[in-house]
């Protein structure tokens, strides 16, 4: 008996690391090939114009630096509109008002919303938005100067319907940075192969009659923007992250626990959501596999772990040790915490989704 679990267990440690490998083996090779599909180049004059939605809730510290940031992205102003969806009790509308009083010539909607989640906000603001590109943006965070002007230059192929950003992350540590290296490059090979099936708050660029003929953002989970890549990208359209979009994300010094199960908890809230949806085949392969890797793998380590633990051997503790002194390397502790954050999000998400959440300084 004892034998049979300690054989079982190392099935499923075996498994758990294959199959995620494999599949990150041959994404990441996508990485280095030339993209199947191009942006198109036009002049200023051609460019579309584009309704920028900013969704706050208490953001009085960062919402300046936030507009200044995308006054100084390289796109005509002329060809902007800004529309803040606040829900804010604290100072943020002064903190706008200030701010729009020292900036006449720009193009700002305010709404005042009452806080019923993210979907909300978006889809109040949706209302206004007159753009032939609808951005969404998190106050909390901020774009390179090109990155506007390069997600709308890919959005104008018609084979693309939405462009998010890869993530350039302040503060989190080697821990942090080692995970985002492996992010990005995954979500950049899978827009590729076809669409990647992980999208971004910080920049979420979609064709303005597309998001409205959907019905705009899902309001009953926390990743609309996953899940409206999902259902864009499983309309046959490209949902993409290119290399050339970039977005600076702050992680919190305080609450960082919090902050990563919450956005765990939201990613896995789309992959139940999104399931159903047919998909092209040639994204089938990444979307399940994506499914599997983040809804069942994480349990395998864990059900493997305690039955090798549980077979009493020598060789299997030996395994067991392994496994914790390998956890000082950087992108191998980055894995493991993540599991466990993924086990966590999925037993949370029984009792709540976290739709409204308590704000985290960054």
């Amino acid at each position: 008996m004892l034998t049979q679990l300690f054989y079982i267990g190392l099935l499923l440690v075996l498994i758990h690391v294959a199959v995620p490998l494999l599949y990150y083996i041959i994404i990441l090779a996508y990485v280095r090939r030339p993209w199947p599909i191009n942006p198109i180049n036009v002049s200023n004059e051609e460019l579309p114009t584009v309704s920028i939605i900013i969704p706050t809730y208490n953001e009085e510290n960062m919402i300046v630096g936030k507009l200044d940031n995308i006054l100084e992205q390289n796109y005509p102003l002329s060809k902007i509109q800004l529309i803040i969806s606040d829900s804010s009790n604290d100072n943020t509308q002064a903190k706008i008002e200030e701010w729009l009083s020292r900036h006449r010539g720009v193009d700002l909607n305010y709404i005042k919303s009452p806080r019923m989640g993210k979907g909300h906000a978006l889809n109040k603001a949706l209302e206004l938005a007159s753009g032939n590109i609808i951005v969404t943006t998190d106050a909390d965070s901020l774009w390179a100067k090109d990155s506007l002007i390069n997600a709308v230059k890919w959005l104008i192929n018609e084979q693309v319907g939405l462009v998010s950003c890869i993530k350039a992350p302040r503060g989190g540590g080697l821990t942090e940075d080692a995970y985002r290296r492996l992010y990005n490059n995954l979500r950049i090979g899978e827009s590729k192969v076809h669409s990647s099936v992980v999208f971004h708050g910080e920049l979420l660029a979609v064709k303005g009659n597309l998001l409205k003929s959907i019905g705009g953002f899902p309001t009953d989970i926390g990743a609309d923007d996953s899940y409206t890549g999902v259902k864009v990208a499983s309309m046959g359209l490209r949902a993409i992250i290119p290399g050339d979009v970039t977005c600076i994300e702050y992680v919190p010094s305080n609450g960082y626990g919090r902050w990563r199960v919450r956005r765990a908890q939201h990613l896995l809230q789309s992959f139940m959501k999104s399931i159903k949806l047919p998909k092209p085949s040639n994204y089938k392969p990444i979307y399940y596999t994506e499914a599997y890797i983040h809804l069942v793998n994480p349990w395998l380590l864990t059900i493997g772990a305690i039955l090798l633990l549980a077979s009493g051997g020598l060789l299997a503790y030996a395994l067991v040790a392994l496994g914790i002194m390998l956890l000082v390397w950087p992108p191998f502790r980055a894995w493991v915490i993540q599991q466990f954050i993924l086990m966590y999000a999925m037993v949370r998400n029984l009792w709540t989704k976290e739709l409204m959440w308590e704000k985290i300084s960054k």
